[in-house]
This record gives C-alpha cells, structure tokens and sequence, in this order.
C-alpha cells in the first residue's frame, strides 16, 4: 500500500469502489495454492503491478505473497500469514478480521486469466493517484511565495515525470552487458540474421530482417494486394523457416486465408480453390500445400472486435509458450478503438499502442494500412508516406514503411504489367530503396521478379 495515501485521503480523494474490489480479485487470485487452477497467477501479475501500486490493506497481503515467490517458497494462505506476521503487518491485518480477511480475498478472486486484467485496472489507477499526487506537490510548490522561476518549473516538470512513469518504462542505464553481446556478435556472427527475414530477396538485402519491437507499416489503397502481401510475409516466417507466427485479420475469414495459403504453396488457381474446381494432380498438390500449412507454427485469429487489448492477451497468453516471432494485422483502420475525440486520434493511440506492444513482447509487428486518395492525384500514382490513412502518427510510430504499388491497377495496358513495386519510404536501421517483385495474384502470392517453380520463396 502507498505511503501516501493519508495525504490523498486528507485532500477527499480515493479511488472508486470498483478499483478496490479490483485489488481484491487480484490480491485474491495471487495467494491461491498454486497447484489449484491458479498456477502462475502471482508470475502473471507481478508483470504489472507492485506492491505499492495498492491502495486498500490488500496490498499488504500481496507484498508478503510477492515476497514469498523472490524467496522461492510456496505461496499459500498458510505462508502469507505467516510472512505478514514476520513483516509485522500482522497486527494491521488483524484489524480487518486477520484470517478471516484473507479468506474474504480468496472468495473475491479473479478466474482464470481475468487476473490480468484487473491487475491492469489497478496498476492504471495506482498511475493516476501518482499523477494526482505530483500534481497536488505542484501546486504547493507553486503557492509557496518562494518561488524560484528557474528551479521550481523543472521540479514540478519533474515530480510529473516520475509519476508518469509505468515500471516498465523504467531505463536501464548499465549498457555493459547489451555492449559486451554486440561485440561477440559481431566477432562470431549467426549463420543466420536474428529475426524474421523478409519474404522477397531484394527485401531481405535491404532490411536484412525484421527485428523484435519493430512496427512495420505496409501501406497501400484497395485491391492493389495489401492482404496477399501479408498472407506472404506469415507463410514466409511459418511455413519456410518454422517461426510462430499470428495473422490477426479482420477483413477475410480463417477459410479465406487458408484458400489464398493453399493456392500460393500449391501453384493451384485460387479460383479454383474457392470454385471446388481442382482435377486430381491439382488435389495431390493441394494435400501436400495443406500438409505443410498445418504443420506449420501458425495462427490465424479472425474473431471480430480486434482491438488493442485483444492482442495484447493473445501475445501475452503465447509468450508462456516461448513468444510469437512476427505478428500481422491485417489491418489498422478495421481494429476497434478506444474512444478520443477524433478517428485520427483513435488511429494514432492504435499506431502508438501496437509501437509499444511490439516492444513489450519483443516482436516484429508488420501492420497493414489504407492509403487515403492522394496518390490516384498524381500522375504516376505512386504512393508517398503522407498518404497514410486517416493519422500523421503512423508515419511518426513505424520503424519502416513499405508502400505497395502496382501500374497495371490503373492502366492495363502498362508495360510493367505483372510488376509490383515495394517502396521502402522509411527505414530506420538503412536505406530506403524501390523493390520490384513480380504479382502472381490469381495464385495470391507475390514473388521474386527471377523466380521459379523450383525455387519457392526465398
């Protein structure tokens, strides 16, 4: 529990009964006996919350149980009163019913993983009673008529820049150890780049690969191959080089990606495909395609409603199963929102919170957006960054931008007919460059402009 809380409560703010009962239902779920259905809860929800995050006793509680598990002992009702008696909080407790009350925060536990999600309510509002704090300092400071104008800005500036701090966030100044890492890399380099290397040639000797907290934006306007592309990148990371790979898609069905997998392995027409059309040398080569596709590390989540804590569950809930190594989200304009005053603010705080997942979890996010109309303006109708659609902050949040362009979209009779280009408008770690790949889209792929039956993707 906070030790400012007499202060907060002197000033006639608390929080509301809900984030108390949050607590408990947290506080609750973490001194369950872990061989019950409640295994790992305590693991779940010290990735959230501390001990001084708590603003009813129950926090105390969690802080003995918090203890127990830094110490490698068992954490049970039985343990916790014992390690509270040993903290000296016993007496406290005791005023609330001692055994009785953490009885009553057995009862209020959260199932299942809704552990996490109070733990998050209570780990937000512990954020705002900081802020709420600062601020209350601020003013004190700035009523004092002692008043520095040069010093007492930066402090107050300061007071809400601690509070405003989530744990984290919090830096790390020691760089010895990332330092020492990178010269051994560098001295005895992988025989293979570390993340997940792009589906195209030109591609990966552009980007190389793409690295873990990255946000990959691949822009494009509608029917040009945006969906296709992704579906490359994901078959590229699951099928070829077996990396656990997630597509969130929000405009086609699970049935749908699978078809456009099974005709771009196979070689076989997706007309087909969706027509039940195929003779039996196209069925043999579609079971052997479905073999590999089943085979591979790789989830296709088409439940509607996706939205930032949607991936943010499913992430956290695979990291248990060695994390997710590419991510695709197909795509940005159809995701659920938090509500903000404007659609550009609600697209920014989805660009900036996908930014921060991908860091979080310590995985590429590659993430498909609509250009807006600007580029059918111009004479060549090629794309530029500012034609992302809706926010400037997609722009600011991508680590790269891949912009997808295709001439014969807009004329057939184009001499580039069957020709792509993927513009590399930003890149933060090197270049920016025009790749050209070749578009198979009756077989939904795209494909190295030298490519071969033999030789797949590379």
């Amino acid at each position: 529990m906070t030790a400012d809380v007499n202060e907060l409560a002197a000033d006639g703010w608390a929080p509301t009964p809900g984030i108390v009962a949050a607590e408990m239902a947290v506080v609750g779920a973490a001194i369950q006996t872990r061989e019950t259905l409640w295994l790992g809860a305590l693991d779940d929800i010290a990735e959230i919350v501390t001990p001084e995050d708590f603003y009813s006793p129950a926090g105390l509680v969690y802080a003995a149980a918090q203890a127990l598990a830094d110490d490698a002992k068992p954490v049970d009702p039985a343990a916790v009163f014992d390690a509270l008696a040993v903290r000296g909080d016993l007496t406290r407790l005791e005023r609330l019913g001692g055994g009785a009350y953490l009885h009553t925060l057995m009862q209020h536990a959260a199932m299942g993983g809704a552990w996490t999600y109070h733990a998050r309510r209570v780990a937000a509002d512990a954020r705002r009673r900081r802020i709420h704090l600062a601020c209350m300092r601020g003013q004190q400071v700035s009523a004092n008529e002692a008043w520095d104008d040069e010093a007492d800005p930066d402090l107050i500036r300061k007071l809400i820049d601690e509070a405003a701090v989530r744990p984290g966030d919090r830096i790390e100044f020691d760089v010895s150890g990332e330092m020492s890492a990178l010269l051994d890399e560098l001295e005895n380099p992988p025989p293979a780049p570390s993340g997940v290397v792009p589906p195209f040639i030109d591609l990966a000797h552009l980007l190389t690969a793409l690295q873990p907290g990255q946000l990959i934006v691949v822009g494009a306007r509608p029917s040009v191959g945006k969906s296709t592309l992704a579906v490359d990148f994901v078959r590229k990371a699951a099928i070829r080089d077996g990396q656990l790979s997630v597509l969130f898609t929000l405009e086609m069905r699970r049935r749908e990606v699978l078809q456009r997998m099974a005709s771009a392995e196979s070689g076989v027409g997706l007309h087909a495909i969706r027509a039940n059309q195929v003779d039996d040398g196209q069925l043999e080569r579609l079971v052997e395609a479905g073999t590999r596709i089943s085979g591979a590390p790789l989830i296709v989540d088409d439940r509607s409603g996706c939205s930032l804590e949607h991936v943010r569950a499913t992430l956290r809930s695979l990291s248990r199963q060695g994390g997710a190594k590419l991510v695709v989200i197909d795509y940005l304009q159809l995701m659920n929102a938090a509500k903000a005053q404007n659609r550009e603010q609600e697209i920014a705080l989805l660009s900036r919170g996908l930014k921060l997942l991908a860091g979080e979890f310590e995985v590429p996010i590659v993430l498909l957006s609509q250009l807006n109309r600007e580029a059918e303006k111009r004479s060549d109708k090629r794309p530029q960054p500012s034609d992302l659609r809706e926010s400037g902050a997609v722009e600011q949040d991508a680590d790269v931008i891949i912009l997808l362009h295709r001439e014969d979209a807009y004329d057939d009779e184009s001499p580039r007919a069957g020709e792509a280009d993927l513009i590399v408008a930003k890149n933060r770690n090197g270049p920016t460059a025009n790749v050209i790949v070749a578009h198979q889209l009756h077989y939904a792929r795209f494909v190295d402009m030298a490519w071969s039956p033999t030789k797949g993707l590379s």
